[in-house]
């Protein structure tokens, strides 16, 4: 049995045209049934933790205030798509488990990572009711099934770690209805832990749970539907030349993730490499544009070629002295890891080491200040750029000769990758806006 994998971000679901667009996507795409994972409604998220942060610090009444604009929200959404009758006795109990969630944190004071995970996960559930109901409409044989059934994690609530194994096992119960032809619609970005709490994956899960299911279920194929077409050469809003890749490598991928390429999530991969299937990155806004597809097998690269240029910005570099040997690196790593930072390089020379990361969650900040306070030195406000393409393995000092185009940069570090198709460079984040169209133009356009 043949299968495919949709999955559809905020801004794919964010309006009743882009669902509507959705829809006649899945219907192409999905004539004899599939798996379409659905993202929150672009903005939903964020005014959930907004009510959330509210209700935490005792302001009931803004929360609740944020609550009735996301309802508005969605049920003129719903009424603009002729299916709000059909999903208004769903959205109820969803409603008021939200009201009921926030009205405890404002008594409380308090917000758990608990129950901040089952809040953000209504946000998930009221679009896939609504694109459930949409399809239903339009002829489809949808049918919503609850990704807590067979996503399954530990609990590290907020940024929960997958397990496969369960996950494969779990999805086992739905092979009934794709070989029914059916049309399963889910939710991206939760899943549940062993105790049947809601857990999140954190930013970008929704590429990941799409992933996971596909690698689960054996896919062919998983297409990630987005608002860019495909995969690009560089950041557009810096690039406006910027072009889509029509084909790279996991490697070429993975590599633009590590570094700060926003389309694919880094953690969204690992099923990709594991399950081996091919996928591909499309605009819903423009489904006949052009997209990218991402194989296993390396396409072929001219010595020399580079793909891409990436960055990511917001950096936090964390020196340490000749003198901390390296089981104190890796754990200082760790550590802010666990915290909430992700780690985008870490050099070590007998001057001593170097830690790059960018805190995504408070506890990573606050333990970076920690580290400060310890004598550490810890400086902002750096980026890396990054240089990516699998025709550097045939000519690996390629990108080094482009060192002349950072003569008079300053350059914190030179980060290598271990594939040996990328090589990134420390910047200081006021030099991006120059420095990515500059290497853009002499790498790639040129």
């Amino acid at each position: 049995m043949s299968i495919k994998v949709l999955k559809f971000g905020g801004t794919s679901v964010g309006s009743p045209e882009a669902l509507r667009l959705a829809a006649s996507i899945i219907r192409e795409e999905l004539p004899g049934g599939g798996v379409v994972v659905v993202s929150a409604l672009s903005g939903t998220t964020d005014q959930i933790l907004k009510a959330v942060s509210s209700a935490g610090s005792g302001d009931t009444n803004t929360a609740l205030e944020i609550l009735g604009s996301i309802e508005v929200r969605h049920r003129t959404a719903a009424d603009a798509l002729g299916v709000l009758k059909v999903v208004e006795n769903a959205w109820a109990p969803l409603f008021d488990r939200l009201q009921s969630l926030l009205e405890g944190m404002g008594l409380l004071w308090e917000t758990s990572p608990k129950a901040k995970d089952a809040a953000l996960a209504i946000g998930e559930t009221l679009s896939v009711n609504l694109l459930t109901a949409l399809l239903q409409s339009v002829g489809l044989r949808a049918e919503l099934k609850d990704a807590r059934e067979v996503l399954r994690t530990d609990a590290r609530h907020g940024r929960a770690r997958p397990r496969p194994d369960l996950i494969r096992d779990a999805c086992q119960s739905w092979n009934p209805l794709l070989a029914q032809g059916t049309c399963i619609v889910t939710q991206g970005f939760i899943g549940s832990c062993p105790d049947g709490a809601t857990t999140t994956l954190g930013r970008g899960g929704s590429d990941t749970s799409a992933t996971l299911i596909g690698e689960a279920l054996g896919a062919d194929e998983v297409q990630i539907w987005t608002d860019v077409d495909g995969v690009l050469t560089a950041d557009p809003s810096l690039v406006p030349g910027a072009r889509p890749i029509p084909v790279m490598s996991l490697r070429e991928a993975a590599a633009l993730s590590a570094f700060g390429a926003k389309v694919l999530h880094a953690d969204s991969l690992a099923p990709v490499e594991r399950g081996r299937f091919k996928l591909v990155v499309a605009n819903t806004h423009r489904p006949r544009a052009s997209r990218t597809e991402i194989l296993f097998q390396v396409p072929e690269r001219n010595a020399g070629i580079i793909t891409s240029v990436a960055y990511k910005e917001g950096l936090v570099c964390v020196h340490f002295p000749p003198a901390r040997d390296l089981d104190h690196v890796f754990q200082t790593a760790s550590d802010l890891q666990d915290a909430g930072a992700v780690r985008y390089g870490l050099l070590n020379t007998p001057e001593g080491s170097l830690l790059a990361v960018r805190p995504e969650h408070a506890d990573a900040a606050d333990l970076l200040a920690q580290l400060a306070q310890s004598g550490l030195r810890v400086e902002s406000g750096w980026s890396s750029v990054a240089l990516v393409g699998e025709g550097l393995r045939q000519y690996p000092g390629g990108a080094l000769a482009l060192l002349a185009t950072f003569e008079k940069e300053t350059i914190g570090g030179i980060l290598a990758g271990g594939a040996g198709i990328s090589v990134a460079f420390l910047v200081p984040d006021e030099r991006l806006r120059d420095l990515i169209p500059r290497l853009h133009q002499l790498c790639i356009e040129t």
